[in-house]
Protein backbone atom coordinates (compact mmCIF):
# COMPACT_ATOMS: atom_id res chain seq x y z
CA UNK A 1 0.00 0.00 0.00
CA UNK A 2 1.53 2.89 -0.94
CA UNK A 3 2.07 6.25 1.65
CA UNK A 4 0.20 9.26 1.44
CA UNK A 5 1.27 12.03 0.29
CA UNK A 6 2.16 14.92 3.02
CA UNK A 7 0.04 17.63 2.88
CA UNK A 8 1.68 21.33 1.65
CA UNK A 9 3.40 23.81 3.74
CA UNK A 10 4.87 26.89 3.34
CA UNK A 11 8.13 25.50 4.34
CA UNK A 12 7.95 23.33 1.20
CA UNK A 13 6.90 25.07 -1.23
CA UNK A 14 9.61 28.40 -0.36
CA UNK A 15 12.08 25.12 -0.52
CA UNK A 16 10.77 23.87 -3.81
CA UNK A 17 10.87 27.28 -5.66
CA UNK A 18 14.23 28.39 -4.01
CA UNK A 19 15.50 25.44 -5.93
CA UNK A 20 13.76 25.83 -8.98
CA UNK A 21 14.64 29.41 -9.75
CA UNK A 22 17.71 30.58 -7.85
CA UNK A 23 17.76 33.57 -9.44
CA UNK A 24 14.90 36.36 -11.83
CA UNK A 25 17.24 34.31 -15.07
CA UNK A 26 15.81 31.46 -14.30
CA UNK A 27 13.40 29.74 -17.05
CA UNK A 28 10.00 30.07 -15.61
CA UNK A 29 9.18 26.86 -17.00
CA UNK A 30 11.41 25.75 -14.23
CA UNK A 31 8.88 27.56 -11.91
CA UNK A 32 5.81 26.24 -13.46
CA UNK A 33 7.12 22.49 -13.48
CA UNK A 34 8.27 22.74 -9.83
CA UNK A 35 4.47 24.09 -8.81
CA UNK A 36 3.20 21.40 -11.09
CA UNK A 37 4.97 18.75 -8.79
CA UNK A 38 3.51 20.11 -5.45
CA UNK A 39 -0.43 20.49 -7.54
CA UNK A 40 -1.31 16.96 -5.79
CA UNK A 41 -0.01 17.57 -2.17
CA UNK A 42 -2.30 20.65 -2.49
CA UNK A 43 -5.43 19.20 -3.87
CA UNK A 44 -5.40 16.59 -0.99
CA UNK A 45 -4.89 19.52 1.62
CA UNK A 46 -7.96 20.55 3.74
CA UNK A 47 -8.92 24.21 3.73
CA UNK A 48 -9.02 25.48 6.58
CA UNK A 49 -7.08 28.11 9.06
CA UNK A 50 -3.99 26.38 9.53
CA UNK A 51 -3.77 25.62 6.02
CA UNK A 52 -4.69 28.87 4.58
CA UNK A 53 -1.53 30.65 4.46
CA UNK A 54 0.09 27.49 2.30
CA UNK A 55 -2.80 27.04 0.39
CA UNK A 56 -2.86 30.83 -0.74
CA UNK A 57 0.85 31.09 -1.63
CA UNK A 58 0.47 28.28 -3.36
CA UNK A 59 -2.16 28.93 -6.30
CA UNK A 60 -1.82 32.00 -6.38
CA UNK A 61 2.08 31.96 -6.95
CA UNK A 62 1.18 29.11 -9.97
CA UNK A 63 -1.15 31.32 -11.65
CA UNK A 64 1.30 34.19 -11.79
CA UNK A 65 4.06 31.61 -12.82
CA UNK A 66 1.86 29.92 -15.77
CA UNK A 67 1.29 33.79 -16.82
CA UNK A 68 5.15 34.83 -16.81
CA UNK A 69 5.56 31.19 -18.84
CA UNK A 70 2.85 32.65 -21.21
CA UNK A 71 0.56 29.65 -20.64
CA UNK A 72 -3.00 31.65 -20.59
CA UNK A 73 -4.61 28.45 -21.31
CA UNK A 74 -3.24 26.15 -18.06
CA UNK A 75 -4.10 29.42 -15.66
CA UNK A 76 -7.73 29.24 -16.42
CA UNK A 77 -7.85 25.35 -16.14
CA UNK A 78 -6.08 25.67 -12.64
CA UNK A 79 -8.32 28.79 -11.65
CA UNK A 80 -10.87 26.00 -12.13
CA UNK A 81 -9.43 23.51 -10.20
CA UNK A 82 -9.31 25.63 -6.58
CA UNK A 83 -11.07 25.01 -3.97
CA UNK A 84 -14.18 27.02 -3.86
CA UNK A 85 -13.69 27.77 -0.60
CA UNK A 86 -10.49 29.61 -0.69
CA UNK A 87 -10.83 30.81 -3.94
CA UNK A 88 -14.31 32.66 -2.78
CA UNK A 89 -12.69 33.86 0.73
CA UNK A 90 -8.67 34.26 -0.09
CA UNK A 91 -7.08 37.81 -1.09
CA UNK A 92 -4.41 36.55 -2.33
CA UNK A 93 -5.92 33.72 -4.88
CA UNK A 94 -8.64 36.31 -5.22
CA UNK A 95 -6.02 38.96 -7.06
CA UNK A 96 -4.12 36.40 -9.07
CA UNK A 97 -7.29 35.79 -10.58
CA UNK A 98 -8.33 39.09 -11.50
CA UNK A 99 -4.69 39.48 -13.21
CA UNK A 100 -5.22 36.47 -14.88
CA UNK A 101 -9.00 38.04 -16.39
CA UNK A 102 -6.98 41.29 -16.70
CA UNK A 103 -4.03 39.76 -18.78
CA UNK A 104 -6.80 37.84 -21.34
CA UNK A 105 -8.94 41.02 -21.46
CA UNK A 106 -5.54 43.29 -21.28
CA UNK A 107 -7.00 45.32 -19.30
CA UNK A 108 -3.51 46.62 -18.48
CA UNK A 109 -5.08 49.36 -15.31
CA UNK A 110 -6.29 46.35 -13.49
CA UNK A 111 -3.15 44.33 -14.01
CA UNK A 112 -0.95 47.31 -13.04
CA UNK A 113 -3.38 47.96 -10.31
CA UNK A 114 -3.42 44.48 -9.03
CA UNK A 115 0.00 43.90 -9.22
CA UNK A 116 1.29 46.61 -7.24
CA UNK A 117 -1.37 46.24 -4.37
CA UNK A 118 -2.45 42.70 -3.94
CA UNK A 119 -1.24 41.17 -0.61
CA UNK A 120 0.90 38.72 -2.62
CA UNK A 121 2.82 37.25 0.20
CA UNK A 122 6.82 36.61 0.61
CA UNK A 123 6.29 33.44 -1.55
CA UNK A 124 3.95 34.96 -4.13
CA UNK A 125 6.03 38.50 -4.33
CA UNK A 126 9.01 37.23 -6.16
CA UNK A 127 7.05 35.68 -8.82
CA UNK A 128 4.79 38.75 -9.06
CA UNK A 129 7.90 41.23 -9.07
CA UNK A 130 8.70 38.90 -12.20
CA UNK A 131 5.60 39.41 -14.08
CA UNK A 132 5.53 42.84 -13.73
CA UNK A 133 9.26 43.36 -15.03
CA UNK A 134 8.22 41.23 -17.67
CA UNK A 135 5.42 43.10 -18.93
CA UNK A 136 7.22 46.31 -18.59
CA UNK A 137 10.03 44.64 -20.80
CA UNK A 138 7.45 43.88 -23.44
CA UNK A 139 5.62 46.72 -23.01
CA UNK A 140 8.67 49.08 -23.94
CA UNK A 141 9.69 46.69 -26.83
CA UNK A 142 6.43 47.77 -28.21
CA UNK A 143 6.64 51.41 -27.69
CA UNK A 144 10.29 51.36 -29.41
CA UNK A 145 8.60 49.79 -32.39
CA UNK A 146 5.11 51.36 -32.73
CA UNK A 147 6.10 55.21 -31.81
CA UNK A 148 8.90 57.72 -32.41
CA UNK A 149 7.38 60.23 -29.68
CA UNK A 150 5.33 60.10 -26.92
CA UNK A 151 4.33 61.98 -23.54
CA UNK A 152 5.78 60.93 -20.28
CA UNK A 153 2.43 60.45 -19.04
CA UNK A 154 1.49 58.36 -21.14
CA UNK A 155 4.40 55.87 -21.28
CA UNK A 156 3.56 56.09 -17.22
CA UNK A 157 0.05 54.86 -17.71
CA UNK A 158 1.23 51.63 -20.04
CA UNK A 159 3.77 51.08 -17.77
CA UNK A 160 2.04 51.05 -14.48
CA UNK A 161 4.51 53.87 -12.74
CA UNK A 162 3.04 57.35 -11.44
CA UNK A 163 6.40 58.91 -11.35
CA UNK A 164 6.86 60.46 -14.93
CA UNK A 165 10.89 61.30 -14.07
CA UNK A 166 11.01 57.42 -13.25
CA UNK A 167 9.04 56.71 -16.37
CA UNK A 168 11.71 58.60 -18.06
CA UNK A 169 14.50 56.73 -16.58
CA UNK A 170 12.80 53.40 -17.56
CA UNK A 171 13.31 54.08 -21.13
CA UNK A 172 16.08 56.37 -21.30
CA UNK A 173 18.60 55.04 -18.65
CA UNK A 174 17.37 51.59 -18.67
CA UNK A 175 17.14 50.86 -22.27
CA UNK A 176 19.79 52.57 -23.48
CA UNK A 177 20.24 50.52 -26.67
CA UNK A 178 16.76 51.36 -27.97
CA UNK A 179 17.50 55.03 -28.39
CA UNK A 180 15.24 56.82 -25.93
CA UNK A 181 15.83 60.37 -25.47
CA UNK A 182 13.54 63.02 -23.16
CA UNK A 183 12.88 66.29 -24.86
CA UNK A 184 12.84 68.51 -22.10
CA UNK A 185 11.75 71.92 -24.32
CA UNK A 186 8.62 69.92 -25.46
CA UNK A 187 8.03 67.25 -22.93
CA UNK A 188 8.38 64.14 -24.26
CA UNK A 189 10.03 61.34 -25.22
CA UNK A 190 11.88 60.68 -28.58
CA UNK A 191 13.49 57.71 -30.02
CA UNK A 192 16.67 58.07 -32.28
CA UNK A 193 14.84 56.59 -35.67
CA UNK A 194 18.29 55.70 -37.10
CA UNK A 195 17.93 52.93 -35.05
CA UNK A 196 15.37 51.75 -36.84
CA UNK A 197 13.23 51.25 -33.58
CA UNK A 198 10.21 53.42 -34.69
CA UNK A 199 8.20 53.12 -37.23
CA UNK A 200 4.76 55.79 -37.20
CA UNK A 201 7.11 58.97 -36.67
CA UNK A 202 4.13 60.67 -35.16
CA UNK A 203 3.07 61.80 -31.04
CA UNK A 204 1.26 58.81 -29.79
CA UNK A 205 -2.46 60.12 -28.56
CA UNK A 206 -3.85 58.91 -25.41
CA UNK A 207 -7.35 57.60 -27.06
CA UNK A 208 -4.89 54.67 -29.08
CA UNK A 209 -4.11 52.81 -25.57
CA UNK A 210 -6.24 50.06 -26.82
CA UNK A 211 -4.47 49.63 -30.21
CA UNK A 212 -1.26 49.22 -28.42
CA UNK A 213 -2.38 47.17 -25.71
CA UNK A 214 -4.28 44.18 -28.71
CA UNK A 215 -0.47 44.91 -30.47
CA UNK A 216 0.99 43.03 -27.43
CA UNK A 217 1.63 45.23 -23.97
CA UNK A 218 -0.10 41.78 -22.39
CA UNK A 219 1.45 38.43 -22.74
CA UNK A 220 -0.59 36.75 -25.91
CA UNK A 221 -3.75 34.93 -25.36
CA UNK A 222 -3.57 31.55 -25.99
Amino acid sequence: MGSKCPPLTTTLLSSVLADASPSAASPPDALVDALASLEPRAGITTVDASTTEALSAYYSSYILALLLANDISEARHLAHRIDSTLLAGDAAVQAATSVLAAVSSKDYVTFHDTMQTAPWGDVATVIASRLLQSHRTQTIQLLSTAYTSLPPSLAARYLGTTDEPRTVAMLVDDNPSLGWSFDADNGVLRINKSRGAGRTGRLAKDGEIGRLAGLGGFLSDS
